[in-house]
């Protein structure tokens, strides 16, 4: 949820200017440092920068010229996660994102391709198909070694063959006509058609997210402020930003029943350029051919979507005079020996494992990888339709992670679906991935590498690696805990979150009305429900003998899950004791006693446990939710062996806390594992076990699923950094956002 005007996180919209500033720093330590390295090779020659040669001759010395660079990449890092924390806690314009972007994109325009040399070799093909040769036949190779576009591309591209679709190939060649010998002017030619690119893309993603109920700004940073796009896309000039113009705007006009056909066309049109993006028509079409309508409209709805889109990729091979021959480029090409292909990795290491031949090995590992990423786009297809964008986005990634030839600029693919689809969330996946991605390039290729090797001490290598591992240091910031004051210390409330707990409600509280509790107690339900639980629970007080009140919580408040409602409950909690469990009875209430009178007896926080001597869980848990619940006990006890580890049942929902030690500031959980969060944050806390029968569900059915298994991973990694000193900093609160 937002803070209001006037909150104590209103200091946040005065840091708007130092966000930008950084940002503008950092491209320009990135940009000085990538041509220093050897981006833009020393030269008189007047141009806004020098072509380098296949053969990196860094400016200065390449230790020093690296650490500027992957310390501007740091700092543009750290603006884009300012930046996002600024929108999602203050608020931020579209003008104000749009001026920040474009501020931090200038240097990176006027700088050198950075990254790779792919558009080096984009303007060798172009120059290869302008002069009438067959480029998806032919390699760069054959415009003759004193071709002067030739030299600064990559030996791994000399002789391969065009692996892009016609609409590409002919803006290439479009643009070699253009610009002739002139290597920079063709570069910055594919840089315009970039940003026109991605201009088009911004209003796909904007619209897509409006419509799908998402923070559209969100999306927006997470898209375009991402040093992973303005690294690849801007500076890089990648032909990714083409295809996603069409890919993301067929996406966005898809979405709408009447303009479907439409929306198809221009994905079929993507795939023309690229073709992973061919996979947006068929999460286009498998919705409406799953609509309930007869059969005869289905089979003619998948015949007008096949003819549509054979009818577009054949015309744009007819019109641009490039036909079908891109397909057999792309079937007979053996792939480029990327370096982060997993794939290539994996095929690697059990050749070396084994004895096996590499180049066998490296074809069954491609193979694997494709057959892993049709399994799973068919799943998504067939599972998720209802969510489509977002099923289409994860599919887009999976395809980037399992190409043969893995890049990092891959990731963006899908990086535009998936933040239009899941903006105003935390995102930890595709942010990590993003900032990841970044630093695993070097200014120009591979290369570079093995004469940074080559040419520096280890202790020199080690040095500037401690120097920058320094910068990303980002301790939090000081501030006084938040504790709850002023509580009835005879008072227990038992907070029970609820989701779509309707049925559960009045033996619930019936059950712990007539517990005999030995100290006056409230019932506080904190709901997230949309089946009515809210209007029961309001219909149980009425006549209930306890106290209980509801804290219905709609949607755009329901940060957190299950946890965040706890959360919540604390917040307006009248007793000086809170007893937390859930709402499906489960929890048997004579055991509050129990956990109360721990808390008398000196502890902070008692835990009624199914796995201390006298606890059983038999009842409770089918045997694979044990056997989940155990693995995710252990992950927990793995990543906070401390912390953690002093409860044997750290997944336990039933538990007492003495709220007066507790620092709601500190808690910003995620999904229904409050107990873990609790013991992380709050080292100070002494904990003891109480141990109690789970019992059997009774009514509804449990929340428990493998989307909650990653999410609970995911928070796990989280709290893992809030609880550092090092990167608690970076870390964005849940509650910052408006929906989970």
């Amino acid at each position: 949820m937002r803070d209001g005007p006037g909150s104590r996180l209103g200091g946040w919209a005065r840091s708007l200017t130092f966000t930008a500033v950084l940002g503008l720093v950092a491209s320009v330590a990135v940009v000085a440092g990538g041509a220093l390295a050897g981006a833009g090779s020393p030269g008189s020659t007047g141009r806004l920068w020098s072509v380098p040669s296949v053969q990196v001759r860094p400016v200065i010395g390449l230790v020093p010229a690296l650490f500027l660079f992957y310390g501007g990449l740091i700092g543009l890092v750290r603006a884009w996660l300012l930046l996002r924390r600024h929108h999602l806690r203050v608020g931020l314009s579209l003008i104000g994102l749009a001026a920040i972007v474009v501020l931090w994109s200038v240097p990176l325009l006027i700088g050198p391709p950075l990254g790779s040399r792919d558009v080096y070799a984009y303007a060798a093909q172009g120059r290869l198909a302008a002069e009438g040769y067959d480029p998806y036949q032919e390699g760069p190779a054959r415009l003759g070694p004193d071709d002067p576009v030739l030299a600064p591309v990559d030996p791994l591209y000399r002789d391969a063959p065009v692996p892009y679709g016609p609409v590409f190939v002919f803006a290439s060649s479009a643009i070699a006509q253009f610009s002739g010998d002139q290597v920079v002017v063709a570069v910055l030619a594919y840089r315009l058609i970039a940003v026109l690119g991605l201009l088009v893309a911004a209003v796909g993603v904007h619209d897509l997210a409006r419509g799908l109920g998402r923070d559209p700004v969100d999306a927006l940073v997470l898209a375009f402020a991402n040093p992973l796009v303005l690294l690849h896309l801007v500076s890089g000039a990648h032909n990714e930003a083409m295809m996603l113009a069409f890919l993301v705007a067929g996406v966005a006009v898809g979405r709408r029943a009447r303009w479907r056909l439409a929306g198809i066309a221009l994905c079929a049109l993507a795939s023309a350029i690229k073709l992973p993006a061919i996979l947006a028509v068929a999460f286009l079409t498998w919705p409406w051919l799953t609509e309930t309508v007869p059969w005869r409209v289905r089979a003619a709805r998948a015949a007008a979507s096949a003819t549509l889109t054979f009818a577009v990729i054949a015309a744009a091979g007819r019109l641009t005079g490039w036909g079908w021959g891109w397909v057999d480029a792309l079937t007979g090409t053996t792939p480029v020996d990327a370096y982060l292909s997993i794939t290539r990795l994996l095929g690697g290491a059990v050749s070396i494992a084994t004895g096996a031949d590499v180049t066998a090995a490296l074809t069954v590992a491609r193979l694997a990888g494709v057959a892993v990423a049709v399994g799973t786009s068919l799943w998504l297809l067939f599972r998720r339709s209802r969510s489509w964008p977002l099923a289409l986005a994860w599919s887009l990634v999976i395809w980037a992670v399992l190409h043969p030839t893995t890049q990092p600029w891959y990731l963006t693919w899908g990086l535009m679906l998936l933040a239009a689809s899941s903006a105003g969330q935390r995102n930890r996946a595709l942010v990590t991935s993003c900032a990841v991605g970044a630093f695993l390039v070097l200014p120009v290729g591979p290369q570079l590498g093995l004469l940074l090797l080559d040419g520096s001490g280890k202790l020199t290598l080690a040095l500037a690696a401690a120097l920058l591992a320094i910068l990303t240091v980002n301790p939090p910031p000081a501030r006084p805990p938040r504790l709850r004051t002023g509580l009835d210390p005879a008072l227990v409330t038992v907070v029970v979150p609820t989701r779509n707990e309707r049925a559960n409600v009045a033996p619930l509280v019936a059950a712990i009305a007539g517990a005999g509790l030995s100290r006056p107690v409230e019932v506080v339900f904190v709901d997230d429900s949309d089946d009515g639980t809210a209007d029961e629970v309001l219909a149980v007080a009425a006549t209930a003998p306890i106290p209980v009140r509801v804290l219905a919580r709609v949607p755009e408040e329901r940060w957190g899950g299950l946890g965040g409602a706890v959360v919540d409950g604390f917040d307006v909690a009248a007793g000086s004791v809170a007893v937390v469990m859930d709402g499906d009875l489960q929890h048997p209430p004579a055991v509050i006693d129990r956990l109360v009178e721990a808390l008398d007896q000196g502890h902070d926080l008692a835990v009624a446990s199914r796995r201390v001597p006298g606890g059983v869980e038999d009842l409770g848990l089918t045997p694979v939710r044990r056997v989940l619940s155990k693995a995710a006990t252990w992950a927990a006890w793995g990543v906070f062996p401390v912390r953690v580890g002093r409860v044997a049942d750290p997944m336990s929902g039933y538990f007492a806390v003495r709220l007066s030690g507790v620092d709601l500031d500190r808690l910003s959980p995620d999904g229904f594992k409050i107990l873990v969060e609790l013991l992380a944050t709050h080292p100070e806390l002494t904990p003891v076990e109480i141990p109690f029968r789970f019992e059997g569900r009774r009514q509804g059915m449990s929340k428990a699923s493998t989307a909650q298994a990653a999410r609970f991973a995911g928070h796990l990694v989280d709290v893992r950094l809030r609880t550092s000193w090092v990167w608690a900093g970076a870390a964005l609160p849940q509650r910052v956002f408006r929906s989970a």
